[in-house]
């Protein structure tokens, strides 16, 4: 059965009321004789040669719409239970196709948006002028040492970042004394 005949039985099976209706077998898959857009000719017997009617090889492919309308007809529940299930199954397998189908189309438009994304950057480091160094200086004391020195004596101290100018100035000015 060709992929085109496939999407077309589950087509149909959704217009007729999906898996609920195949359950209940509540679908109607006949069509005129040569209107089934999924039928294909099954071979007879007699057109198979007789060293390949042994029961040894597969049996003959048949569409899939035939083969559910003989499971919708047999007299086993069993069989019609199968029927159903394969039409539920089918709708799912449909269904996970199709998100398939959308997550390759999402996976190549995120590629397509992050190339046009890094275009944009060259481009914005290209036009954007100069990012001026900073003018800081690096610092001349050991700010840990500082630190703790501030908080044994008594002085505001952040305990990240710069250290104010006026704990270091003390610091300098208790440290100096003391050497």
């Amino acid at each position: 059965m060709t992929v085109s005949a496939l999407r077309r039985l589950l087509d149909e099976i959704d217009h007729q009321g999906g898996p609920d209706a195949a359950r209940h077998n509540r679908l109607n898959l006949d069509h005129p004789e040569g209107t089934d857009p999924m039928a294909q000719p099954v071979p007879q017997l007699s057109s198979i040669p007789a060293h390949a009617q042994t029961r040894t090889t597969e049996p003959p492919a048949i569409p899939v719409g035939q083969l559910l309308k003989w499971g919708d007809a047999h007299a086993d529940p069993d069989v019609r239970d199968q029927a159903a299930r394969a039409r539920a199954a089918l709708t799912g397998l449909r269904r996970r196709h199709a998100a398939d189908q959308e997550l390759v189309a999402i996976a190549e438009e995120r590629e397509q948006l992050q190339q046009r994304l890094a275009e944009i950057q060259a481009r914005e480091a290209e036009l954007a002028p100069p990012k001026a160094k900073s003018k800081r200086k690096p610092v001349d004391y050991p700010a840990a040492e500082v630190r703790a020195w501030a908080a044994e004596n008594g002085h505001d101290c952040p305990s990240v970042g710069r250290v104010p100018k006026a704990v270091v100035e003390a610091w300098r000015k208790a440290t100096s004394n003391a050497a």
